[in-house]
């Protein structure tokens, strides 16, 4: 269908539209005294699905098998269309008459598989057949008179966009169509800029890092990420079994940043683990507690993906039973705008020591287990210290960096994570690209609030003595926790004598041979807000030359 074609048959729509316009003003006459549907409150979550239609049915037909499996109405649907797709059909126009949300995604292809350059939409001028096709999208979109989130060619940075352009016109399109639609007057519409989970992890100096392909701030409403646990579904290509928390702290990192806009998970869904039955189940559990968590309130909805997967990948919500009942919980779950009232939050509580783990050699693979005792929603903190200055220390996936610190022939790094339902009994591991004398510890921290970390501090001291004082920091709340840790590079100290406020979290680790790594790490409640805690000063069995110490604040949840 050319551009021309295309305008006659979606203004050819329009005067059904109107008509349906006069239905929705009698529809919302009479929905006053009709029963409401469900949504989500002030303080939860929108519960949305893409459902595949099977069997037959239509689009409508599948979003109500889907509904009444979960026993209730969905807040939101997520549609996919081409750049000529007509708009509104009928299926759009039930969506809108039943009040529920639609997530648009429309891809700068034609029906017909011939691709919209994203350079040609940047530079198209009133007038042109591009320039139309946005202006009709425009105007369809703001007639259908109920807000509406567009998605402008959802995954951008995939290999399945390749062929539309690079980054720049990506972004250059996407200001382009975000400009008609303001002039037109499309004021209902909220702009969705959606990548992948994967364009969140892959670092900056990637291709299909996310950062490079933002439109910027005033050029959108709400952000989305397609998050998929695809563990070893695909063929030929094996991933470990990763929470939805896992998958998405990346994209909720970046949120964090533009504290404005919206977050969704605009797809998600995980495969069966066949040789754990329940797994899937449980992966679904852990995703419906997460977003009660205040770290990620910036989330506004989920949608999840019930289509077939590719190769034996299992998304269908019903594919097996437990999972058809976590999903179910899900929906009736009074924070996600069920039925059944959400439990109240747990009471604020004080933060405690949980566990330490330690582990000292000479190796370039570095491991520590993390203890046994370790719930899912713990901090835990990773200290690393080294006797050499390798190229490369890579952490273990998942892990932030909080502070490094190098001098000559000696470096040290701090990371932290939230804990997950499997890290508890793990091994973490640290790699180096030279083998080094090293000391590596991990401890955990219960009751830690949505960000755990107040205030930390990072020293090195390369005199040679036997006391070292470790840096001071000021909490900016009561009730924090303070950590310091101590790791020092010598051939003569074995061992680290702490200030009486602190207490060990677990012995000092210590090597052996020449230019070894002597490591401890104490702890401390603090006092009130604003206050310095003052140094701790330690005192060593014999002088060093090389010391790192870090102090750390933890905040609590209240």
């Amino acid at each position: 269908m050319n551009s021309v074609q295309f305008g006659l048959v979606r203004r050819a729509s329009r005067s059904a539209f109107r008509w349906s316009i006069v239905l929705i003003c009698v529809g919302a006459i009479l929905s006053t005294l009709l029963p409401q549907r469900a949504s989500a409150t002030a303080e939860g979550m929108e519960f949305g699905a893409r459902v595949e239609a099977r069997g037959g049915e239509d689009s409508r037909g599948a979003v109500q098998r889907m509904e009444t499996a979960v026993g209730r109405e969905l807040d939101v649907v997520r549609e996919f269309l081409s750049w000529d797709s007509p708009f509104p059909d009928t299926y759009h126009t039930w969506v809108r008459d039943s009040g529920r949300t639609m997530i648009l995604s429309v891809k700068s292809k034609r029906a017909n598989g011939a691709i919209v350059r994203w350079a040609d939409i940047a530079a198209a001028t009133p007038g042109s057949a591009i320039h139309n096709d946005v202006v009709e999208w425009a105007d369809d979109l703001r007639e259908y008179g109920v807000p509406i989130y567009f998605a402008f060619n959802h995954e951008p940075e995939s290999k399945a966009s390749s062929t539309l352009g690079g980054a720049a016109n990506y972004i250059a399109a996407w200001r382009k169509i975000h400009g008609i639609f303001a002039e037109r007057g499309a004021t209902n519409v909220k702009f969705m800029w959606i990548m992948t989970d994967y364009s969140f992890f892959v670092g900056s100096q990637a291709p299909n890092d996310a950062s490079k392909w933002y439109p910027g701030d005033p050029y959108l409403d709400a952000m989305g990420a397609d998050a998929y646990n695809w563990y070893t579904c695909r063929s030929g290509i094996n991933t470990p079994w990763w929470t939805l928390e896992h998958i998405i702290r990346p994209f909720r990192d970046f949120g964090a940043a533009h504290p404005d806009k919206e977050l969704w998970l605009s797809e998600y869904a995980s495969t069966e683990d066949t040789a754990r039955p329940g797994r899937k189940a449980q992966w679904l559990g852990e995703a419906q507690a997460l977003f009660k968590r205040p770290d990620y309130s910036q989330f506004r909805g989920i949608v999840y993906f019930d289509f077939r997967g590719p190769d034996s990948c299992q998304w269908y919500v019903n594919s097996s039973s437990t999972s058809s009942q976590a999903f179910r919980a899900i929906g009736q779950d009074g924070f996600y705008g069920g039925p059944i009232d959400p439990p109240p939050p747990p009471e604020p509580s004080e933060i405690s020591f949980v566990a330490a783990g330690s582990s000292n050699g000479n190796r370039s693979s570095h491991a520590v287990q993390v203890p046994s005792s370790v719930q899912a929603g713990d901090t835990l903190l990773l200290f690393f210290t080294a006797n050499q200055n390798p190229a490369t220390t890579t952490p273990p996936s998942g892990w932030t960096t909080v502070r490094t610190a190098e001098a000559s022939g000696f470096s040290s790094r701090l990371w932290f994570r939230t804990a997950t339902a499997l890290d508890a009994g793990s091994t973490l591991t640290v790699s180096t690209s030279a083998i080094s004398k090293s000391d590596l510890k991990v401890v955990a921290y219960r009751g830690t609030g949505s960000t755990p970390l107040d205030v930390h501090a990072v020293a090195v001291d390369t005199s040679s003595r036997t006391q070292y004082t470790a840096p001071s920091v000021a909490p900016t709340q009561d009730g924090d926790e303070i950590i310091v840790y101590w790791g020092d590079k010598s051939s003569t100290n074995t061992g680290h004598t702490v200030p009486s406020q602190l207490t060990k979290l677990a012995p000092t680790t210590t090597g052996s041979g020449s230019g070894y790594i002597t490591a401890t790490i104490a702890g401390m409640s603090a006092g009130s807000a604003g206050i310095p805690t003052g140094t701790f000063t330690a005192t060593f069995s014999a002088a060093a030359g090389r010391v790192v110490m870090y102090t750390v604040a933890l905040r609590p949840v209240n």
